[in-house]
């Protein structure tokens, strides 16, 4: 992709501002943790743009490309190793909640290693209303504090909000149906949607190419949403989350909200592991239980404020510690029912210290898929569950490629029939021109942002996010980068989460000049070298 300055950038003053020389001391150079350039060109590309921006005030940066998801994800969510980080956090209907992308991100309890809150943000208004928003059960109630959480977190600016995507992903016609498309921010990666396909002239199984491998099939290890996808495809779910965010009915029968702590859940009779043994409600309360004892990463911060689970008159009883608004949909909907005939007795068949150190493969599950087998780096095997009550049309086989341009290619050819990874932007008007595929678009509730680590002294400057915020080439990037696949956003929680949104945030302005009188009124200023420098 050619490297293009937006018009703004590069017609702005670029001359050192008229100061004396400054006393304070240099601000250090900024390590910008980011994607490999081979295989995630436009978000590498991404950050070329904003770190071009930020040395226009004065500021070093330095690209550190890491390879995704390892070493990547380690640093950025265990380590906390970066001082800026390009977040890009997939959409999903589950998602729709609105506690994952506003409290769940920048509450100052979640910024433990492992949880969401990456940069150790900390602010007590926002904790404060993120877990005021928590104990309010009704939806137009805590939207109104829902609004003020999202005004707290834009005034704070704990990161550069870039774009939400429009992921544009295809498929072939002439070897793949797809009845009914149902439109979700995962679009054809939906469960919704990869249940529907069906293989066309006698083709086995439905052929998905994706980029990212399957990092854990251990639900107490894996971190991504990618992995949390294809784990609840062959894992039943107590309730999953619909195509317009709200929670349905799955593997529960029933849902019994007894006070505003206790929930009662009922399973369905119907259910049965891969290996023949029938899903219980001991099934259930030893999931959570096993998931709460032994800290599963992705779902921690959720089980922390569950104080209790155990059979009740034939029921999963949950007991909260406090009010969970979006309990159901964080929780009941995404975590994965695990056989406790399998779970609790691996330590001693395999030998191994602890639970996460369990491959979980082979892998038995409840789920409309079951694993038939996965080649690490190169292929996913599912067949589908012909007892399941979703009754999944066709078996899927995931192929890997190791970039979305060979993907693309891949799909051109008839090698694969489905991309679930987004088209890179380059490709998609020629795409449309080709009889055979069908582009679908679907408008994610997903994000991409440049994070800061409020560990670095000069980031933890209130004034100084504020600068950067106009320091933001967000429409240079979308038009550029993304080929236009995107639209801007104010908030974290992006206008296509149209109920939670909060419509009255205005787009910070691109302003260089604007982002130097910030950083001038708190007292910084440059050398004659053009560095910029701290406070004296």
């Amino acid at each position: 992709m050619k490297y293009l300055r937006s018009l703004l950038l590069a017609t702005s003053v670029l001359a050192v501002p008229h100061v004396a020389l400054a006393e304070g001391k240099v601000v250090p150079e900024i390590d910008f943790l980011t994607w490999p350039s081979t295989k995630y060109q436009h978000y590498f590309e991404t950050t070329r743009y904003l770190a071009d921006s930020w040395e226009e005030l004065g500021i070093k940066v330095k690209l550190n490309p890491q390879p995704f998801p390892a070493p990547m994800l380690g640093m950025w969510f265990n380590e906390h190793k970066f001082d800026v980080v390009l977040s890009v956090l997939s959409g999903s209907s589950a998602r729709f909640e609105p506690e994952f992308y506003s409290n769940g991100q920048f509450n100052s309890a979640n910024s433990t290693p492992g949880n969401m809150n990456v940069g150790s943000f900390s602010s007590a208004k926002i904790d404060e209303l993120g877990d005021k928003q928590l104990r309010i059960y009704d939806a137009e109630e805590r939207r109104k504090v829902i609004y003020d959480l999202q005004a707290a977190i834009y005034e704070e600016q704990p990161e550069a909000l870039i774009a939400y995507v429009i992921n544009t992903t295809a498929y072939n016609k002439t070897t793949t149906e797809l009845e009914d498309y149902i439109d979700t921010p995962e679009g054809l990666r939906s469960i919704w949607n990869l249940s529907r396909l069906k293989p066309i002239g006698g083709q086995p199984a439905v052929r998905l190419g994706w980029t990212i491998d399957q990092e854990s099939w251990n639900p107490l290890t894996f971190k991504i949403g990618e992995d949390l996808d294809r784990l609840g495809l062959v894992y039943d779910r107590l309730m999953l989350v619909g195509p317009d965010g709200s929670p349905q009915l799955s593997a529960a029968s029933a849902l019994d909200v007894i006070d505003e702590t206790t929930l009662d859940v009922s399973l369905r009779d119907d259910l049965k592991f891969s290996d023949g043994e029938p899903v219980t409600i001991e099934d259930v309360v030893f999931t959570f239980n096993y998931l709460k004892e032994n800290n599963a990463i992705y779902f921690k911060q959720y089980l922390d404020n569950v104080e209790s689970i155990a059979v009740v008159d034939g029921k999963a009883r949950f007991k909260l510690v406090k009010p969970s608004a979006p309990f159901v949909a964080t929780l009941l909907a995404q975590a994965p029912i695990l056989p406790e005939h399998v779970w609790s007795g691996i330590l001693e068949e395999t030998g191994l210290e602890k639970p996460q150190d369990y491959k979980n493969v082979p892998l038995v599950g409840s789920g409309p898929y079951r694993l038939k087998y996965w080649k690490e780096g190169r292929e996913i095997s599912m067949e589908r569950n012909p007892e399941h009550f979703m009754k999944p049309a066709a078996d899927l086989l995931f192929i890997q490629f190791g970039s979305a341009e060979v993907l693309s290619s891949a799909l051109t050819k008839g090698d694969i029939d489905v991309t679930l990874q987004p088209l890179v932007p380059t490709v998609v008007e020629e795409f449309r021109t080709f009889a055979d595929l069908q582009i679908i678009q679907a408008q994610s509730n997903g994000y991409m942002s440049a994070r800061y680590n409020i560990n670095n002294e000069f980031l933890a400057n209130k004034a100084v996010r504020q600068a950067l915020s106009h320091a933001t080439p967000y429409e240079s990037i979308i038009e550029e980068v993304l080929g236009g696949d995107a639209a801007p956003t104010a908030s974290s929680i992006v206008p296509s989460n149209t109920f939670w949104h909060n419509p009255e945030l205005k787009l910070p302005e691109y302003d260089l000049e604007k982002a130097r009188e910030i950083l001038k009124s708190a007292g910084f200023t440059w050398g004659q070298d053009g560095r910029l420098r701290f406070p004296e």
